[in-house]
């Protein structure tokens, strides 16, 4: 009398699959945000070594922050013959040693967060052409005749005369946010580490991983994307002090309503230097 063949009947066969697919459905997920908050690590890492540099700036410099913008833009219309925009990232780059000072340096330099994947675009022919290394940090924006748009502490504009705020200007250093996630194809080495020329309108940009989109601006087929930065939806913020927290964007300020997000110009605003709006709490 013969053995009967033992084996997997199809019913088993296909519970063992689902319990497969259901295992997967739960796990990869969870490798997912583990693999981002990594990167969030590195973050953090990036910023720290970046305010780190400031500060050292500040030393040099009888306490007077670095300009976000020194001169005027000249786009020359040459691809990779140098920078055009001249920006806090050159400022600092002795103190931090990122390497080139505006060349290909590609993911590994401390300016780009590695959930950064957006291209930069300077409308040389494609996105990623001529643009230098990816800046994924944007700074805040210091205009003492509009304290209430340009409430940060780095002045953009370059005129002779104008300068940025002081560290003995800003009452609540460890209080006060001067750097935060800002991932859009304009930020990139060539031109100079970006800010908003109204700070006010920050929360109306999406968080990543949602983005605006502005369209194929240079005509050369990538669509422009701005988001918010964040980490499973948490984002990285660098205060004066040299700290960084991590935090929902949501906490910067108080906003007009809740379809309108623009800061509604009330205490408190966690990126004001004017202790009138950011308190020190």
């Amino acid at each position: 009398m013969s053995g009967r063949r033992s084996g997997f009947t199809l019913i088993e066969l296909l519970v063992v699959i689902a319990i497969i697919a259901i295992l997967a459905a739960i796990l990869f997920p969870v490798f997912a945000q583990a693999r981002d908050k990594a990167r969030q690590t590195v973050d953090i890492s990036n910023q720290k070594q970046i305010l780190l540099g400031i500060i050292m700036y500040e030393q040099d410099y009888d306490e007077m922050l670095p300009l976000g913008e020194s001169g005027p833009v000249s786009w020359n219309g040459n691809i990779n013959t140098g920078p055009e925009g001249y920006g806090i990232n050159r400022e600092i780059d002795p103190y931090v040693k990122a390497g080139n000072t505006w060349g290909h340096e590609g993911a590994t330099n401390i300016w780009q967060d590695p959930s950064d994947g957006y291209q930069r675009d300077d409308c040389d022919g494609a996105p990623g052409v001529g643009t230098g290394y990816t800046v994924s940090y944007g700074f805040t924006n210091y205009d003492p005749a509009n304290p209430t748009t340009g409430f940060g502490v780095f002045n953009y504009y370059g005129t002779p005369g104008e300068s940025s705020q002081t560290d003995a200007g800003v009452p609540y250093p460890a209080s006060t946010i001067v750097m935060f996630p800002w991932w859009n194809p304009q930020n990139y080495a060539r031109f100079y580490p970006t800010t908003r020329n109204d700070m006010g309108n920050l929360l109306e940009f999406p968080i990543f991983p949602n983005a605006f989109n502005l369209g194929d601006i240079c005509g050369d087929g990538y669509n422009w994307l701005f988001s918010i930065g964040a980490h499973n939806g948490i984002s990285d913020f660098g205060y004066l002090d040299g700290h960084v927290k991590s935090m929902p964007a949501s906490r910067l300020w108080n906003t007009v309503s809740a379809t309108n997000l623009h800061w509604n110009m009330k205490a408190p605003n966690m990126m004001a230097w004017d202790p009138q709006y950011n308190t020190g709490q």
